[in-house]
C-alpha cells in the first residue's frame, strides 16, 4: 500500500477527493445466502464437513478439476497449502530441510512451508512467466537437500502442471502448486492445470471466486487428499486417534454457503468481469497505455497491473496515483527475499524477481468500480508515461 506523505491530507479526509480503493470485495447478498443458511439451521451442523461443504466440493470438482481429480476445501488458502505440504512429504526431515520457493509471491507461501518445519530457500523466476522454471530448477545447488518445491502461479496465471509432474518424477522431489488466484484459469482449462501435482486455491474475499475466507486442494491422488483432510483435522482420520501432524484447517458450513451462492451467480459475475476488463482496456488504449496494463484474462480478474519501465518509473507513477487519492500496491512487496522477516534466508540476488517486484504495480479493480474512477486512474498513470 502507498505511504501517505506528511505534507498532504490523508486519503479520504475532508480536504482530499474521494479515495479509489485498491479493491472492494462484493460477496453474495443476504438474500442469496438465505436458502443455504436455512439448511444450516435445519441440520444444526456448522463445521466438520457438513452437507454444504460436501455440496461445494462436488460442484467445484465438476467445474475446475480434471477427470480423476477431487477437491478438498479448507478454512483458508494457507491452510490448504500447509495441508498439501504435509500430505506430500510430511514435516521437514533433517536430511531434506529446505523448501524451494519462488521469490516473487505473497509471504503466505513461505510461511506455510515454515509452519511445516521447512527452511525457505528463495528461487529466482523466469521474467516472461513471473514463475519458477522447472527445467532451471533441476540444477539448483540445494536440490539434493530439498524436501518440497512450492511452485507459484502469480496473479492467477496458468501454470504448467505437466512440467512440474515431470520434474517431481525425475528428481524425486515433491511439488505443490500455489495457484491461489487461479480459479478462473482452472475454469477455462481444468484438464491441463490439475492432475498428479496438488494445486492449491485461495477463496479469500479478495479473490474472483470467494467464500469470505477459504481455500481448496485439487489433486488426482485420492489417498493424498485423505492425508490433507487428516492434516486439517488435528491428525484424525476415521478415528479419534491422532496419527500425523495436523492443525484445524476445515471449512465451516457458513463459508461453504457463501461459496455455493457465489457459484449460483457465477455466470453473471464472469460476464461482468469481462465487461469491466474490456472497458478498462479501452480507456487505457485511448490514453496510449494499452500495452502497459495487464488485466483479465491474462491474470485473475481481481487484479489489474500497470507495467512500469523501471523502479523510478514505478515510483513516479505511485506519486501521481497518491496525489489523485488512488490506492495502489506492489502486491508481492519487494520479493520474499527482501522481507525483513526472511532476512536470514536472503540469497545474494534474485534479479528477475526484483525487476518484476519493482515494475508490476497493482492498481484498483473491483466489481463495481465505475468508469469515472477508471478514467481517473488512467489519467494519473498517463502523467508519467513516456
Amino acid at each position: 500500500m502507498s505511504v501517505q506523505s506528511p505534507d498532504r491530507p490523508a486519503i479520504g479526509s475532508a480536504d482530499a477527493p474521494p479515495a479509489v480503493p485498491i479493491y472492494r470485495a462484493l460477496l453474495p447478498s443476504a438474500d442469496a445466502l438465505l436458502p443455504y443458511l436455512r439448511i444450516i439451521d435445519a441440520n444444526r451442523h456448522y463445521a466438520n464437513r457438513g452437507e454444504l461443504v460436501r455440496r461445494l466440493e462436488t460442484r467445484l470438482r465438476e467445474q475446475i478439476a480434471a477427470p480423476g481429480c477431487a477437491v478438498l476445501t479448507a478454512a483458508s488458502g494457507t491452510a490448504a497449502l500447509q495441508a498439501a505440504i504435509l500430505a506430500q512429504t510430511g514435516r521437514a526431515d533433517p536430511a531434506r530441510p529446505f523448501a524451494l520457493i519462488a521469490g516473487y509471491t505473497f509471504v503466505a507461501t513461505a510461511m506455510a512451508a515454515e509452519a511445516c518445519g521447512y527452511t525457505p530457500v528463495f528461487v529466482d523466476i523466469d521474467p516472461a512467466t513471473w514463475a519458477i522454471d522447472p527445467a532451471a530448477l533441476r540444477h539448483h545447488d540445494r536440490l539434493a537437500r530439498t524436501g518440497i518445491v512450492l511452485a507459484v502461479a502469480p496473479y492467477g496465471r496458468p501454470h504448467d502442471q505437466q512440467a512440474w509432474a515431470d520434474f517431481a518424477t525425475s528428481t524425486g522431489v515433491p511439488v505443490v502448486i500455489d495457484a491461489a488466484a487461479s480459479f478462473e484459469a482452472l475454469l477455462r482449462n481444468p484438464a491441463t492445470l490439475t492432475g498428479t501435482v496438488p494445486v492449491v486455491l485461495s477463496f479469500h474475499a479478495t479473490k474472483a471466486f470467494a467464500t469470505g475466507e477459504g481455500g481448496a486442494v485439487i489433486w488426482s491422488d485420492i489417498e493424498g487428499l485423505k492425508r490433507c483432510a487428516r492434516a486439517m483435522n488435528f491428525g484424525f482420520l476415521y478415528s479419534r486417534e491422532s496419527r500425523a501432524a495436523g492443525f484445524n484447517g476445515k471449512m465451516s458450513e457458513y463459508h461453504a454457503a457463501i461459496g455455493l451462492a457465489a457459484l449460483d451467480g457465477w455466470d453473471a459475475t464472469a460476464a461482468a468481469s469481462a465487461r469491466l476488463a474490456a472497458r478498462y482496456r479501452a480507456i487505457a488504449v485511448r490514453a496510449g497505455l494499452g500495452d502497459r496494463l495487464i488485466l483479465a484474462s491474462e491474470i485473475a480478474s481481481n487484479y489489474a497491473l500497470f507495467r512500469a519501465d523501471s523502479r523510478s518509473d514505478a515510483l513516479a507513477s505511485c506519486a501521481c496515483l497518491e496525489a489523485a487519492a488512488i490506492e495502489h500496491r506492489f502486491w508481492y512487496g519487494p520479493g520474499l527475499h527482501r522481507e525483513p522477516y526472511f532476512a536470514a534466508h536472503r540469497p545474494a540476488a534474485l534479479p528477475a524477481t526484483e525487476a518484476c517486484a519493482a515494475a508490476l504495480l497493482g492498481i484498483p479493480v473491483f466489481p463495481d468500480i465505475d468508469e469515472p474512477a477508471i478514467e481517473r486512474i488512467i489519467a494519473a498513470l498517463a502523467r508519467t508515461a513516456p
